[in-house]
């Protein structure tokens, strides 16, 4: 009778462990694709995860690969081989309560690898989560990047090889950090940061001519300048919750800063900001 009720426990506990595991059940999607000519265009569209975007090393390729949990995450690559189009999908139960019911070790892992031979249109809505972002060396003609909580690097460690048409950031709540800007190449650029902590780095190759709307909330800013670069700054104030900070290599002149090299570089860059509440730190490097 012992033996019988000892067999049945024992049959019942590797029942619920064979469930429990195929609960918590491990799927990779691994995938690359081959990029021949025209345009790429990238959706990613990622609720959690850790994620990483970079250049591929072999110049023609696209690689993705995301590593999941199946109980709480639906996962798919899709790409429209027609179109150029490449959609990268992670769909996570409940996001907003993301880490304090699964933690990191259940986030979802996601790399894509981008080919830095095609001209690319990237468009991120990212969730929640930890984001690099290594831009550097790519055809990249438009950037959307949407985040809603997490930590964030934007970074264009090598000049973009083309001159970029739009640049769009929108941060939500987080820390943000976007370096080398003057490698994007941008013309115009938006950049709006809700609550937390911004740092934009301008150095790099820039264009000519540069202009770039940055909206701020609530939070701590550092805009980091090259000297190399003519600056020319105006910055709208909320009120007294606002404090600026202004090296002395900007000379007030009217409603407007300038650089003491603004009217003998050959480079231009303008910086409309309207602060929140918090403090904003304008630097020289």
């Amino acid at each position: 009778m012992k033996k019988n009720i000892c067999l049945g426990l024992l049959t019942i506990m590797l029942i619920l462990s064979g469930s429990l595991y195929a609960r918590y059940d491990e799927m990779v999607l691994d995938e690359t694709f081959v990029i021949t000519d025209g345009k790429l265009v990238i959706n990613a569209h990622i609720d959690v995860g850790q994620v990483t975007i970079k250049r591929n090393n072999n110049p023609g390729e696209c690689h993705v690969y995301i590593k999941y949990l199946t109980e709480r995450v639906d996962a798919d690559i899709r790409f429209n081989e027609k179109h150029n189009e490449l959609d990268v999908i992670v769909d996570f139960e409940n996001w907003k309560s993301w880490k304090d019911n699964t933690g990191d070790s259940t986030t979802p892992k996601v790399i894509i690898e981008l080919p830095s031979e095609p001209v690319l249109d990237i468009e991120a809505d990212l969730k929640a989560g930890e984001f690099n972002l290594e831009l550097g060396g790519l055809y990249l003609e438009n950037l959307d990047f949407d985040n809603w909580a997490g930590e964030a690097t934007i970074n264009f460690d090598l000049p973009n090889k083309m001159e970029m048409n739009r640049l769009d950031i929108n941060f939500k709540v987080g820390d943000l950090k976007v370096l080398n800007l003057g490698n994007a190449r941008f013309s115009e650029a938006d950049i709006n940061s809700g609550i937390g902590e911004l740092t934009l780095d301008f150095s790099g190759k820039s264009p000519e001519k540069a202009m770039a709307k940055i909206d701020l909330d609530i939070g701590e800013t550092r805009v980091i300048i090259p000297e190399n670069i003519g600056t020319k700054l105006r910055v709208s104030k909320f009120l007294f919750l606002s404090q600026v900070r202004y090296p002395n290599w900007f000379e007030k002149r009217g409603r407007y800063y300038y650089s003491d090299n603004y009217n003998e570089s050959n480079k231009s860059l303008y910086l409309m900001i309207s602060t929140g509440i918090g403090e904003l730190s304008i630097e020289v490097k």
